[in-house]
């Protein structure tokens, strides 16, 4: 087991104390909760979380390994999407292929830039995406909050996307997607294989035709999927270890180390006497 030591940043709660001998101390306590509640409220109804039950899911898609599934949600009139395949790498190869944000334009179908933002971790970090978009569209742009857990095991790896606002000021030329919510599960298989389970529903914004959105549901992770099994092989890729902390929880990913250089230079042969 890898084990390396490294200082997390907590995510400890707030809590903000009203003196009892305030007057009015019990009345501003019910406004925090209801101003709280608001608050819950709104986060949910802007950003509705993907479904990952295996209910009224309807198969869109059945080839070269992958099926893609579609579904209906309510309120909403795109289609969230789930596929699944398995990749003919390890699962440290397809996390060290998830852990570059810059990989995305590898395999993501129209993914055409992708970057870490400063600060945060492995575990909980943020990244700025673009997709290109066909003519006349106006391509898409997004920041999303990457929070990356372990499941029921160390062999199953979780991975949450969730758009959010700020942090990347909206730029001319391109729409902000004011919705995006994926879920990717890895499980590791049998025989340095890993199956891949991808849930996501997005919003992309703008004017596009519903059948044109919906179409992406079923194109994009096709098509991304049909490209990560060769990107996973790649050998930049091979070689990576998981770093877990002492309670299980996936930290990093370690690249292979380089080969040493030697001590010193080769010391020159013995003269005879």
């Amino acid at each position: 087991m890898l084990r390396r030591n490294r200082q997390t940043r907590s995510g400890a709660p707030v809590t903000m104390r009203v003196p009892s001998h305030c007057p009015d101390a019990p009345m501003r306590t019910v406004l925090t909760a209801l101003q709280t509640l608001v608050l819950l409220l709104t986060t949910v109804s802007l950003h509705a979380e993907v479904p990952t039950d295996d209910e009224n899911w309807e198969k869109a898609v059945d080839s070269d390994g992958i099926e893609v599934h579609t579904r209906n949600l309510e309120n909403s009139r795109i289609d969230a999407f789930r596929a699944e395949t398995v990749l003919d790498a390890p699962l440290e190869a397809v996390m060290a292929v998830m852990a570059n944000p810059e990989s995305c334009m590898e395999w993501v179908h129209q993914c055409s830039h992708a970057e870490n933002l400063e600060g945060g971790s492995f575990r909980d970090r943020y990244a700025y995406s673009i997709n290109d978009m066909p003519w006349p569209v106006s391509d898409r742009d997004y920041v999303l909050h990457i929070t990356t857990h372990t499941g029921d095991s160390r062999d199953h790896i979780i991975i949450e996307m969730e758009s959010v606002d700020g942090r990347v000021e909206k730029k001319d030329g391109y729409v902000r997607m004011p919705e995006s919510s994926t879920v990717y599960e890895f499980f590791r298989e049998g025989g340095n294989r890993t199956r891949i389970v991808w849930y996501q529903h997005a919003a992309p914004g703008g004017s596009l035709p519903n059948w044109l959105v919906n179409r992406l549901a079923t194109d994009i992770p096709y098509e991304s999927l049909r490209t990560l099994n060769g990107v996973v092989q790649k050998e930049r890729y091979q070689g990576h270890e998981l770093a877990f902390d002492e309670e299980g929880r996936l930290v990093d990913v370690i690249p292979p180390e380089e080969d040493a250089p030697p001590d010193s230079e080769p010391k020159p042969d013995a003269k005879e006497g």
